[in-house]
């Protein structure tokens, strides 16, 4: 018995991936650090350092009746399978397969919570404000939301997989209704109790331009309130992994595999991939005004461009960059991420020099 790799999940964050201006990941290659360089970042990058992904309370049981562990890697997680060898055919040739000792049910689904390891995180991190009542929803399951999280090699962007505060809504209320069905002793008071068709007349209202009932409005509110306090808990994201997923992101394969006792490829198992299954998330680092306070001349210079927020690298800032143009020398640095300031819908990094 080997334990053999199920899927990987990897979050990749431009704040300590980038360069400067120079981007780890870019939709257009010509931007991109060159390989050498991403190893270089690759160094010293960990996950741990600013969010955790931990699975839920049901994982955690189906994670034990099936075998499975869940292990921490330096992107991410990798979670894998209790499987035994198994021979198997590809044309005239013997291969080795991995066939789970507990078959994996295609309708198995893993789910974890994204949760924010870092208080300062959201001062360097694109992402939805805490008191939106919005969360991301990353999902192989093509029946979830419009946007499937695939695992073909390539980097999904984060920002695309933010939900509307309807889909928010109806994630909390789903998320609780299956907690209080693994509960031995369920809350009297939950969202879970709201029957789904009252959300359901909610939601049409809400479209519609309806006025809610008191009772209508009360309900709404517990829904807001249940996202608020999931984010109050630093999660921003769930992640559900279907082992029969779509868009090509299943997790096994009936494989014809030999028969010990006949010697023949006829004994259908079921078998991991032969290829690993990387899901692979990036996040965006923040971009934000940079706003250079000289007390000794009484001035106060913001650059005119919005720039991003890096570990590494130095993004350089010259005097026609900022408003106004300082008279002789001076020296911009880049800022920390610990003091930055909002005013009105816009992000201003403070410098002092």
């Amino acid at each position: 018995m080997v334990y053999k790799t199920l899927f990987n999940l990897n979050v990749l964050h431009a704040y300590f991936l980038d360069k400067g201006e120079e981007k780890y990941h870019a939709a257009n290659a010509n931007d991109e650090l060159s390989e050498e360089d991403k190893r270089e970042t690759e160094r010293n990058y960990n996950i741990a350092h600013f969010l955790e992904i931990v699975p839920n309370v049901l994982t955690k049981k189906l994670v034990k009746n099936y075998r499975l562990l869940i292990r921490n890697h330096l992107k991410g997680i990798r979670v894998l399978t209790s499987s035994l060898r198994v021979n198997s055919k590809e044309g005239n040739t013997e291969v080795e397969r991995f066939h789970p000792i507990i078959n994996l049910s295609d309708d198995l689904v893993l789910t974890f919570y994204i949760r924010i390891a870092d208080s300062y995180f959201e001062n360097y991190t694109d992402v939805i404000e805490k008191n939106s009542p919005q969360l991301y929803y990353l999902s192989n399951n093509a029946t979830s939301i419009t946007n499937v999280f695939d695992a073909n090699g390539s980097i999904e962007t984060w920002d695309s997989f933010l939900l509307t505060e309807k889909e928010s809504r109806r994630l909390v209320y789903d998320l609780e209704k299956e907690y209080q069905d693994q509960a031995q002793t369920p809350k009297r008071v939950s969202i879970a109790n709201i029957e789904a068709s009252v959300i359901d007349t909610i939601e049409n209202k809400i479209e519609n331009a309806l006025p809610l009932d008191d009772e209508e409005t009360e309900i709404l509110e517990s829904l807001n309130q249940s996202i608020a306090s999931v984010k109050n808990n630093k999660i921003i994201g769930v992640v559900q992994l279907k082992i029969s997923g779509d868009n090509n992101t299943n997790f096994t394969e009936d494989v014809a595999t030999e028969d010990e006792e006949t010697g023949n490829f006829d004994l259908m198992k079921q078998c991991l991939l032969k290829d690993t299954i990387d899901f692979q998330i990036y996040i965006e680092n923040k971009k934000t005004f940079w706003r250079y306070n000289q007390p000794s001349e009484n001035t106060i210079m913001v650059t005119n461009q919005k720039q991003p927020l890096t570990q590494n690298g130095k993004v350089e800032i010259g005097k026609t960059d900022v408003s106004p143009q300082p008279q002789g020398t001076i020296f911009f640095p880049n800022p920390s991420v610990e003091s930055i300031t909002k005013e009105q819908q816009n992000y201003y990094s403070e410098i002092f020099i």
